[in-house]
């Protein structure tokens, strides 16, 4: 079991933790993660990206991380420190994915048990350069916990390799079923000699380093979610290095999605002999809503680092951009609650969002805002449903009337002529006296509300909106 950190609650059920050293190789992360690349805005996802599930696999890998969605979760980092040879970097690859990814089998009355092998590989024009394969167990308690579809288990390989490019691919196998999730990416390892800055990572735990002879002890959270209105930190650790006797301030850069800096701050952390490390506690009201980009440098300094952590709007919501979730809201709250979360600038958007969602819970005294969780619960499930109708299931217009109106309490599919392809269906809401038709004219399987149906619907949607 992990223990918490009280400024972040992030739920785990236990660590596979799992050190390697593999000669002459050196880790960074994709992208701008880890690397020694000048600084690069966090990448805009196109309005809806993330709109076939909802579940932010999309915007993970637009910031650089692995991720895979359903039916196999993963999430990864990777991130680089020096080690104590100038010709190799550590590098430590870190995977998550929830307990429900795997198949658990009774132990005993008090234990269930689920077995998986993750296998990460390096390789350089097409020659696997380093390989490490390790089998983990999971125990759990109760029959619950199996179930979970959180960041639950966590493992990490910690790998030496030599400064270059490589592909890189993080596979995890379930015992029992034999499913297999595998995920590739091409990585830049930098060389991390004095006054060079490693990558910055959300973590669960972590020690400082006191000497660069020694492995990072830390636990990196691959997901490095915090929940506004709920979590006040997320700690994040961080290491810079530095000819013994001479410490360059170290300073940190807070951005948005957009690329607007939002906060910035020079770091005192503690050195020993060459090494700058520790734990930053980030406010989550400095990074805002949505993703944050977080970045160190030196002042005179072209090298930058950086890494992202999200800022999610609520308990069983989405993660997911500002924008997009605006986007989402399209059915959910009028157009004027809406342009006033569009307007706020983006230091004041944790505010405006505060504020929106205490005028549109029923039931502010509890932690979740219930009738928002069941929004997006009817977003997802339109979009299973409804995937079919040459479109995204949600924005469909059988989509829509269903994430407004739910379920219809009776569905009638008239029996037409033969001959024709024009099918209706008729979804009948009782308790509003509201029958609603839709049809299908070319056959394709496209349906779409007859024009008094949507005049209907639209007055329905407007009044509930009020």
């Amino acid at each position: 079991m992990v223990p918490r950190r009280s400024v972040l609650t992030l739920l785990v059920v236990l660590l596979a933790f799992a050190v390697s050293g593999c000669g002459g190789a050196r880790g960074a992360s994709r992208g701008g993660e880890g690397s020694a690349a000048g600084r690069r805005p966090a990448p805009t996802l196109p309005r809806g990206a993330q709109s076939l599930s909802f579940d932010a696999t999309a915007l993970y890998r637009q910031m650089g991380m692995l991720a895979r969605g359903m039916p196999f979760p993963l999430l990864g980092r990777v991130a680089a420190f020096t080690s104590p040879s100038p010709d190799t970097t550590h590098v430590v690859i870190a995977v998550s994915l929830p307990a429900v990814a795997l198949t658990f089998a009774r132990q005993s009355d008090t234990r269930f048990r689920a077995g998986y092998t993750v296998t990460v590989e390096l390789s350089q024009n097409g020659q696997v350069v380093t390989r490490r394969e390790v089998e983990q167990e999971v125990l759990v308690g109760t029959y619950r916990e199996t179930t979970r579809g959180d960041e639950s288990i966590f493992h990490q390989e910690v790998l030496d390799v030599s400064p270059g490019s490589y592909a890189l691919a993080v596979t995890v196998r379930d015992e029992s079923s034999q499913r297999t999730v595998e995920e590739r990416a091409s990585v830049r390892i930098p060389r991390l000699g004095p006054g060079g800055i490693g990558t910055p990572v959300p973590v669960l735990e972590a020690t400082a380093r006191t000497s660069t002879d020694s492995l990072p002890a830390l636990v990196i959270a691959p997901a490095g979610t915090a929940v506004i209105g709920r979590d006040s930190m997320i700690p994040v650790y961080m290491e810079a290095y530095d000819p013994p006797g001479s410490v360059a301030p170290l300073r940190l850069l807070i951005r948005n999605e957009s690329g607007r800096v939002l906060w910035t701050d020079t770091l005192t952390l503690p050195a020993r002999r060459g090494l700058t490390s520790g734990i930053v506690d980030i406010p989550v009201s400095r990074i805002g809503i949505g993703v944050g980009q977080i970045s160190l440098t030196r002042d005179g300094a072209r090298d930058t680092v950086s890494s992202y952590v999200f800022v999610s709007f609520g308990a069983g919501l989405p993660v997911a951009t500002y924008d997009d979730m605006l986007f989402y809201l399209r059915y959910y709250a009028t157009p004027a609650r809406i342009t006033a979360l569009r307007e706020a600038l983006p230091e004041q958007r944790p505010a405006a969002w505060s504020a929106f969602v205490k005028v549109t819970d029923p039931e502010p005294r509890t932690a979740v805002h219930e009738e928002l969780s069941a929004y997006f619960e009817r977003l997802v499930r339109a979009n299973q449903r409804f995937s079919d109708e040459a479109g995204v299931g949600w924005q469909s217009d059988r989509g829509r009337v269903f994430i407004v109106l739910g379920e219809p309490d009776q569905l009638i599919e008239p029996q037409l002529n033969d001959m024709s392809r024009n099918r209706q269906q008729v979804w009948i809401y009782q308790a509003m006296n509201l029958q609603l038709t839709f049809f299908d004219q070319t056959g394709t399987g496209r349906w779409r509300l007859t024009q008094s149906s949507e005049v209907r619907f639209e007055t329905e949607f407007r009044r509930r909106l009020k």
